[in-house]
């Protein structure tokens, strides 16, 4: 009994010395954990080493620790100070401001939105009026803001004055933008009809009337009702398809531009007439009247907010068109939202970094120096701790060395495949960048490399966004496709030839579990749970294969027992059986016949 309290005693020590232990070890898990891994991949090289300096472990630790070094540690060292740097500078010299200047005139899809200003200012101003109307909990008060010197009646006079606005900016900016298209286009000869310096004025003077078609066209279709006669169809359609003046000293491909965008013009101006109507039918609903309530204005004050969202689609060409020129083209309020968000987000953190600067500098040498001190120790006596760890152990020793010899082959076929795999994507991706004149080209190659760790996410979330810079900011179309290509045909799919020659045939992580194992990994642990991630669930697979091969064991000698003692009770019936049958003196007949019928347990004779 004292044995057996000395014995629990010493458990609930050890157990309490070991959480001690682990807190303090665990802020180098990291570095430790990183030289495990080296020591697994590197084993090969270590082997060799060891054979070339004939059995000197000390200095073969010492060899391959610094080869280690030299292939795998400065490069990494070296890549991520430069990707940091031209991230930096990258940062730096990037202004938003020009940049969505550049983005809105872009030329595959075109952000440019002349009414942004006014779109904006009626937005605030509706959200004022919901604002305020949804405050109020009596008609009196109500009134108050709607009479001629209320605040909403105020926001309403705005926002009707606004409107007006939006059909006469319509027929300018496409005047503009077809004067601009032609002059693009057109070249310099001296047997143009019309010099490139008088293509505004000719198109000028055609847009005048062609105003004037606008106004007409608006006035019979505001007149038009559902069940009017045709004739008033008639004439809409003439007006829309027939113009009032004969284009002269244009080229034909001219002439078809220039009555296209008449068209299209015109089409333009009765949908958003049609809208804007509307909106004054809603706007309507906020002057006063005697049989109005609280409730009726609230209800306005919603359908003039759903009746603007439509009416905004339709100027903007449409909902999704709607949501990139509002992101191409913020207001003054919102780039100043945007960078006061950004500043108040890095600028505590760049000034802790700064100001932790030798802290982390002096953390990061230690870091280094336990992970090249723990790399040095596990190859020159990583076998000792081996054998130690296993008569700790309580498991049977056939198992641990089943368990060491699967973990090694394993993980090092998955670190490596995942790791060289991912190397390979991002340095073929890299090639495609260079060839494509993207600059930041380290960056966004490492980039690329780590995003290939992750299954699922790969180095598509990388190059896909590249290919949409080319195609749309610098309007380089070849390069985005060529490079689309490279990405699909070519970054896609080496990583699967690097694998098949690693692993060539050992078993592989079913893409759920390397997904969720990477991203659990990462969750927990930070980066470096890209690699822990996989490893443990590894290591799970390897201990369950054990598992189920003891279990087989268990039942083989369960069954193999059953049928040893079914074998040496069957013959010792029959031969009961024989000496009975022989003692009655029964002749084969009976044998038989006796052999044939049941015979009572009582009667054998073990």
């Amino acid at each position: 009994m004292a044995r057996y309290i000395s014995f629990a005693v010493l458990l609930a020590i050890i157990v309490v010395i070991g959480a001690l232990f682990y807190k303090v070890m665990i802020g180098f898990f990291v570095p430790v954990f990183l030289a495990v891994v080296l020591v697994v991949v590197f084993r090969p090289l270590h082997r060799w080493v060891l054979v070339k300096v004939s059995d000197r472990e000390h200095v073969a630790a010492g060899i391959t620790t610094m080869l280690i070094i030299l292939i795998v540690l400065i490069p990494a060292a070296l890549v991520v100070s430069m990707a940091a740097v031209q991230g930096t500078n990258l940062v730096r010299s990037t202004s938003v401001t020009l940049t969505l200047a550049k983005l809105r005139s872009n030329s595959l899809l075109p952000l440019e939105f002349p009414y942004a200003k006014e779109v904006q200012d009626i937005q605030k101003k509706i959200d004022n009026i919901q604002d305020l109307v949804s405050k109020q909990q009596s008609y009196d008060a109500l009134m108050n803001l709607m009479n001629s010197k209320g605040l909403l009646e105020g926001d309403v006079s705005a926002i009707r004055m606004e409107l007006k606005t939006f059909i006469p900016q319509l027929v300018v900016s496409t005047k503009k933008e077809l004067v601009t298209q032609i002059g693009k286009t057109r070249r310099k000869s001296v047997k143009e009809p019309i010099p490139r310096e008088k293509i505004e004025t000719e198109i000028s003077k055609y847009f005048e009337q062609v105003e004037k078609d606008l106004g007409s066209l608006l006035a019979i279709s505001r007149s038009v009702s559902p069940d009017a006669p045709e004739s008033p169809q008639v004439e809409l359609s003439r007006i829309l398809y027939e113009p009032s003046i004969a284009l002269t000293g244009f080229s034909p491909d001219e002439g078809a531009k220039i009555s296209h965008a008449r068209e299209d013009l015109l089409k333009k101006g009765l949908a958003w007439d049609q809208q804007l109507a509307e909106m004054e039918k809603c706007l309507e609903a906020f002057t006063p009247a005697p049989d109005q309530n609280v409730s009726q204005v609230q209800r306005a004050a919603v359908e003039l907010g759903s009746q603007w969202q439509r009416t905004r689609d339709t100027i903007s060409g449409g909902a999704w068109l709607r949501a990139l020129k509002e992101i191409a083209n913020p207001s003054v309020e919102d780039l100043e939202k945007l960078n006061r968000s950004f500043f108040d987000y890095i600028g505590p953190r760049l000034v802790g970094f700064s100001g932790d600067l030798a802290s982390f500098l002096l953390r990061f040498v230690i870091a280094s120096s336990i992970l090249l001190l723990s790399l040095y120790f596990f190859l020159y006596d990583g076998p000792g701790m081996v054998r130690t760890l296993m008569e700790l152990s309580p498991l049977d020793d056939r198992y641990e060395l089943e368990l060491l010899a699967e973990f090694d082959r394993i993980s090092r076929a998955i670190v490596l495949a995942t790791v060289l795999s991912a190397l390979l994507q991002g340095l073929v991706a890299g090639i495609g960048y260079y060839f494509a004149g993207i600059p930041s080209l380290i960056l966004l190659t490492a980039l690329t490399a780590t995003c290939a760790l992750v299954p699922f996410v790969g180095p598509a979330i990388v190059w896909v966004p590249v290919c949409v810079y080319l195609a749309v900011y610098e309007e380089n179309f070849v390069a985005a496709g060529a490079l689309a290509l490279w990405g699909m045909f070519v970054v896609g799919t080496v990583d699967n030839v690097v694998k098949m020659f690693v692993l060539h045939g050992q078993s592989q992580l079913h893409p759920l579990l390397a997904l969720l194992s990477v991203l659990g990994g990462i969750q927990s642990l930070g980066p470096i749970g890209i690699l822990v991630g996989p490893m443990v669930v590894v290591l799970l697979q390897t201990l369950l294969g054990i598992l189920r091969t003891e279990l087989t064991h268990f039942r083989k000698s369960e069954d193999s027992t059953t049928e040893n003692a079914i074998s040496a009770t069957e013959p010792k019936s029959l031969s009961g059986l024989i000496r009975k049958v022989k003692g009655n003196g029964t002749n084969s007949d009976s044998d038989s016949n006796e052999s044939e019928s049941p015979i009572p347990m009582g009667t054998v004779t073990p």
